[in-house]
Formats: structure tokens, C-alpha cells, sequence
């Protein structure tokens, strides 16, 4: 292997796992700021009618996981959650607005447009055994989630060869 690939490919690991371990040092009843200051500021912000807000923190195109970080309406961490997994896969059901399910898991990774069958599919990377993407396909003239579905990200990678 060259060196520059090999220093290329040490370097994404150390930021991954650099990545995971600033959350992991945010705690219940961190204040706001402290939060922000370790993890930088959120990619969205949305506040609620409780005064509470949701911090997300998408892994990015290729990343494998989105935080949503819960504040109470005192500022402080209620909570910490990784969102790209089957728990929240399982709540995306027919019906869905796009609004519904980007509070659900985030940002995707990737956005296509299928305009002969009139389909928007929405895919976020994430890591099961193996890597995976989890796909939402929504009807473009409703606005609302179609169907859903996970594929292995291997055999994607195969279908587009």
C-alpha cells in the first residue's frame, strides 16, 4: 500500500474515532455552551414548544452516525443519542412528511431524485455487522415516505459498477 494511502486512510480512522469520543464527554447537565465548545456548533437546531431544543450533529456523507443532542429548557443535556440505528429505522413508516423523518434521523448523506417514477430517496450511511444504508423513499408529488429500505453497502456499491 502507497504511503500516502495509508496516511490517508490512518488519518480518517484517528478522526473518526476522534469524532466518537467528543461525544461520549457530554454528559447529562452539561451546560449549552460547554457543549457547543467541545463539539462546535450544530448542523441544526430545533426548538420546541417546551423551550427545549434538539442539537444534531450529522456524521456527514460518510460518516455513520448522527447525534441529536436533547437540551432542556434550562440549557443543560438531557440527552444523547445515536440516531442511525433500528430503533429509529423502525419508527420511519408510510405517510411520513420529509420534516417527520429528518427529525427522526437528520441530515442525509445523500439525496436522489428518480423523476420517471416520481421518487426522492433519502440515504444515510450507518454500521450494522456490516456497513449499510438505510434508504427512505418518498413520492415527490405527496412529500411523503413511500417505503424504506436497508441495503448491505457492499452489494450498493456493486449495483453501480
Amino acid at each position: 500500500m502507497p504511503k500516502a494511502t495509508l496516511g490517508l486512510l490512518l488519518f480518517a480512522l484517528a478522526a473518526s474515532l476522534a469524532g466518537c469520543a467528543n461525544f461520549n464527554t457530554v454528559a447529562s447537565g452539561m451546560p449549552a455552551q460547554q457543549v457547543q465548545a467541545k463539539l462546535g456548533a450544530p448542523e441544526t437546531v430545533r426548538k420546541n414548544a417546551d423551550g427545549s431544543e434538539v442539537w444534531e450533529y450529522p456524521g456527514g456523507p460518510l460518516g455513520r452516525v448522527t447525534y441529536m443532542v436533547t437540551l432542556g429548557s434550562d440549557h443543560a443535556v438531557r440527552e444523547v443519542r445515536q440516531v442511525l440505528n433500528d430503533e429509529y429505522f423502525s419508527r420511519v413508516r408510510a405517510g411520513m412528511s420529509r420534516d417527520e423523518v429528518r427529525q427522526l434521523l437528520g441530515k442525509p448523506g445523500d439525496i436522489m431524485v428518480f423523476s420517471a417514477r416520481d421518487e426522492e430517496v433519502w440515504s444515510w450511511r450507518y454500521q450494522q455487522q456490516n456497513p449499510m444504508f438505510f434508504n427512505v423513499l418518498f413520492d415527490r408529488t405527496a412529500g411523503t415516505v413511500k417505503t424504506t429500505q436497508r441495503l448491505d453497502e457492499i452489494l450498493w456499491m456493486d449495483h453501480d459498477c
